[in-house]
């Protein structure tokens, strides 16, 4: 997209592009506190150390590594955060530990920790809050993160961070719920206040819920589309029990639900008409809409 041309946020809002199952699909987390600038490529663009910064790129495969700094609270020491998602009968999992040296995290289990097992740290039970403001890699999350971190850190102070790119600039301003991995989208500095209230006493904001990391995105298709039909918000009303993919673009998925079983088919299709996805893509593409088939209680 040329420089000055329309912002990618403003332009997927125009052609009302959904903005459901478009979350990442991660399990494994690694949070690292980086005060200051984030260049394009935050690990690498900036003042955390090149050379640990490299092996962790070349360590910490199946786990997302990300950066995360506050502009509200002054941290009298950097920390780090280790978690993991859930799913598959394991509860989602959130630690934290001090960071006095960046080369500690070279010591990392990675394999351990992608497996869900985040050894030693100081358990949190309770959420944290990620706004994505990497102007550096996509303007759009700037323009449209900063405000909302600003408000979710009037809302929740201790537990709000900004991080760096997470995925889905054109849906911004993005949030990342960890430790289950819930993205969010489209969300103004009006709905930081009812989002985190309503997530902490168990209810999704559905209608800005891009979905959650743990479940392959024709899942996260099927959940929306399960949760809006059904009116159903609270974090736990639907369990995946059983997933069957087929010819690549359609999937059956059975959910566990409070009134029974219910088994949702869903497909995947490509939109014909390219439109730039982020800021800086150098050519259009194309986005994936998802349609839901059949919905029926076993």
């Amino acid at each position: 997209m040329t420089l000055g041309g329309p912002r990618c946020s403003a332009e997927a809002l125009a052609r009302d592009e959904p903005l459901f199952a478009t979350a990442s699909l991660v399990s494994s987390w690694l949070l690292i506190e980086q005060p200051g600038a984030w260049g394009p490529d935050a690990l690498t663009d900036s003042r955390f150390p090149s050379p640990i910064a490299s092996e962790l790129q070349s360590r910490a495969a199946g786990v997302r590594t990300l950066l995360i700094r506050r502009r509200t609270v002054s941290s009298d020491e950097p920390i780090y955060f280790k978690a993991h998602s859930g799913g598959e009968d394991r509860t989602a999992s959130l630690v934290s530990a001090p960071l006095p040296d960046p080369a500690a995290l070279l010591e990392l289990d990675f394999e351990a920790l992608a497996r869900g097992e985040l050894g030693p740290g100081t358990t949190f039970d309770h959420p944290i809050y990620l706004v994505c403001t990497h102007g550096r890699h996509d303007i759009c999350c700037a323009d449209n993160g900063r405000p909302l971190y600003r408000a979710l850190s009037e809302a929740c102070p201790d537990r709000t961070w900004e991080v760096s790119h997470i995925g889905g600039d054109r849906f911004s301003g993005n949030l990342l719920i960890l430790p289950r991995g819930d993205y969010f989208g489209r969300l103004a500095p009006e709905d930081a206040e009812p989002l985190v209230s309503g997530y902490e006493e168990g209810r999704l904001d559905v209608a800005h819920h891009r979905g959650r990391s743990i479940h392959p995105r024709l899942i996260q298709a099927a959940e929306h589309f399960v949760r809006e039909s059904q009116g159903l918000n609270g974090l736990d009303d639907l369990v995946v029990a059983d997933y069957r993919r087929f010819d690549g673009d359609r999937a059956e998925v059975v959910f566990r639900g409070r009134a029974g079983p219910i088994r949702v088919e869903v497909a995947a299709r490509r939109l014909p008409e390219p439109a730039y996805l982020t800021c800086r893509a150098d050519e259009p593409g194309h986005s994936v809409a998802y349609d839901m088939i059949s919905i029926t209680r076993d």
